[in-house]
């Protein structure tokens, strides 16, 4: 039997790179909501895809995710710097995996161009995408 996670996020991201395709001239920094939805079968448990643009300068707090968090590079680099890891860029065209309850902080690797990712989240219902973690 396939594992159901799977499914839900094979179809989820086929779904997201339809839906995204079009935006590709977005100017505005910041984030657009594409899926919010509970998962059958898995009770208190929800999935959200959301489209990100940011600007050159760009910079999370330092914060962590309640859910398990999996992000496409679409165009641009972004930089990520988990607690007890070296920090990792990627690129355009590369995806990474960030575990739950993990502190972290996000910023767009370029001083000059914007970057786009698309950041696909399953964790518990009503929970917020990112919760500030004080240092």
């Amino acid at each position: 039997m396939r594992n159901p996670m799977i499914s839900v996020f094979c179809a989820a991201a086929g779904l997201t790179f339809a839906v995204l395709a079009p935006t590709a001239a977005l100017s505005d920094s910041g984030s657009t909501p594409v899926l919010h939805t509970e998962l059958e079968g898995m009770d208190g448990t929800e999935a959200n895809i959301v489209h990100w643009e940011v600007e050159p300068g760009f910079e999370t707090k330092r914060h962590i995710h309640s859910g398990h968090v999996f992000v496409y590079v679409l165009d641009g680099s972004i930089t990520i710097d988990v607690e007890g890891r070296e920090p990792q860029t990627f690129s355009a065209g590369e995806a990474f995996y960030e575990l739950p309850d993990v502190p972290m902080v996000g910023r767009n690797a370029s001083p000059s161009e914007n970057a786009r990712f698309v950041v696909f989240q399953v964790g518990p219902t009503g929970e917020p995408l990112m919760v500030d973690h004080p240092q």
